[in-house]
């Protein structure tokens, strides 16, 4: 049976979050098992699901028997493909539901796997081979206390070395980082971190970045605010499966302008081309009380596997992360989604790429599409090649989500021109691309929710895609 678990996680609450504000998808199934159109057919075709029955149209097809949910991918190779889909339950959504699976045919069916641990997911899979995946499980007591770090949280780490059959597991203690204000201490006690990023090499050896509290007390978005501690990013490694591991706190950091960086918004996305070469971003909000609204992209670099790290701003005067996914296909080239503007609320989307291990920026951004009120909007990049990539994101002609346009673009030489790839599906959002290859490629794609609408409880309408074989 599927590997189901509920509790009342918060973490899928951030994952609502991102969906109605960045555009990060779902998927679901958009044909039924045989060839009578299905509930999920109707609900597919509603959101304006072209030609979902024939599961064929254009560069990429619609895979007949998609699981539904908040999907993300992980294809260690064009045919296997990890997938977590997790959903709202509960009364009002409080809680959710995360089952796992596994492909061996690109896509085409998807087998229920079992995990071990109780808990949800917290990471995506990483997996180093077709057999060999870890993941991160964050399980917490009934009833805890909500808040980014319920009481009596605990984070493992399951691995896989034979394609899913048995699992091992190893708790993995994230403690907080004390030292600045001890009169916050009192509010950290049976409190852990929690990882928001994991990225293995091998069996043995992996790294992870953490979300952790702290007694560093934060500005105040707004006067009058409570005194709360800031969350810090923890650089944790393991070379022993997850038995013992090494961490370093990130340091701190000042704003661009040399003003203080405020609050908890330094969480940091990572892509390692190798074990020891990394690059990380984050995004650093200005101090400013009551309008903490200003950021700047803070760039790390580490040739040691994240023992030790270089800095450096990103070239515009003002940006932030779009989505925390970057992804580094080789040691010096790195592509990443990010947005640029005076603030949270007027900002342009563009692709940020490097050429030399992250030192030196430039924008590679597709040509708009539509008017002058459209918005494209870039939510993952995907590469096969330092030159070879794709775009998932979408296009929303009257600048809101509730009138995207499913896209993905792609490139053969480095972002310096971009084809639109044909679709599918018109109205939506493509949240993820996966590609091991020129014509292989999974894509993670949904209805477009309005703004502020709520995530409903059950199965969410979406579809995975295809382009293999077509």
């Amino acid at each position: 049976s599927p590997s189901t678990w509920t509790h009342p996680r918060r973490v899928f609450a951030v994952a609502a979050a991102i969906l109605l504000i960045a555009g990060i998808s779902t998927v679901m199934s958009v044909r039924g098992p045989s060839n009578t159109p299905s509930l999920t057919n109707s609900i597919a075709q509603a959101f304006g699901v072209v030609n979902a029955d024939a599961a064929s149209a254009g560069n990429f097809s619609a895979t007949p028997t998609s699981p539904q949910g908040f999907n993300v991918l992980a294809c260690p190779t064009s045919e296997v493909c990890y997938l977590e889909s997790t959903n709202a339950v509960g009364v009002n959504g409080d809680s959710s539901m995360t089952t796992a699976y596994k492909t061996v045919d690109g896509g085409t069916t998807w087998t229920p796997i079992s995990l071990p641990a109780a808990g949800n997911p917290d990471t995506s899979f990483s997996c180093s081979s077709v057999s060999v995946c870890s993941v991160g499980m964050l399980s917490a007591p009934a009833g805890s206390p909500a808040g980014p770090f319920p009481l009596g949280g605990v984070q493992s780490m399951l691995t896989t070395t034979d394609g899913g059959a048995t699992w091992t597991s190893h708790v993995v203690a994230i403690n907080p980082v004390l030292g600045d204000d001890a009169a916050l201490d009192t509010s950290l006690v049976n409190v852990q971190g929690q990882w928001s990023q994991l990225q293995c090499f091998s069996e043995v050896s992996c790294i992870a970045a953490a979300v952790v509290p702290s007694d560093q007390p934060q500005e105040p978005i707004q006067s009058g605010d409570n005194n709360a501690g800031v969350q810090r990013t923890v650089i944790m490694r393991t070379d022993d499966g997850g038995v013992t591991w090494t961490s370093s706190v990130l340091p701190w950091s000042t704003a661009f302008d040399g003003s203080p960086g405020w609050s908890n918004a330094q969480l940091m996305t990572l892509s390692c081309a190798t074990a020891s070469n990394c690059v990380g971003l984050s995004a650093v909000f200005h101090s400013v009380v009551n309008n903490a609204q200003t950021s700047n992209v803070l760039v790390w670099r580490s040739t040691d596997g994240g023992i030790t790290w270089q800095t450096n701003w990103a070239p515009a005067p003002a940006l932030m992360l779009s989505s925390l996914r970057l992804t580094c296909p080789t040691t010096m080239q790195c592509y990443a989604p990010v947005a640029v503007g005076s603030s949270l609320r007027s900002n342009k989307n563009e692709i940020m790429m490097t050429n030399d291990g992250g030192i030196t920026w430039t924008f590679v951004t597709p040509a708009p599409v539509g008017s002058a009120s459209s918005i494209d909007e870039y939510n993952s990049v995907s590469c096969t090649s330092a030159s070879t990539c794709w775009i998932a994101g979408e296009v929303m002609p009257t600048g809101r989500l509730g009138s995207s346009q499913a896209a993905i673009w792609a490139t053969s030489d480095a972002g310096q021109t971009w084809m639109s790839v044909s679709l599918p599906i018109t109205l939506g959002v493509i949240g993820q691309v996966d590609c091991n290859a020129p014509a292989s490629c999974l894509a993670v794609a949904q209805p477009p929710y309005l703004d502020g609408q709520g995530i409903p409880n059950g199965p969410l309408p979406g579809e995975i895609l295809s382009n293999q074989n077509n």
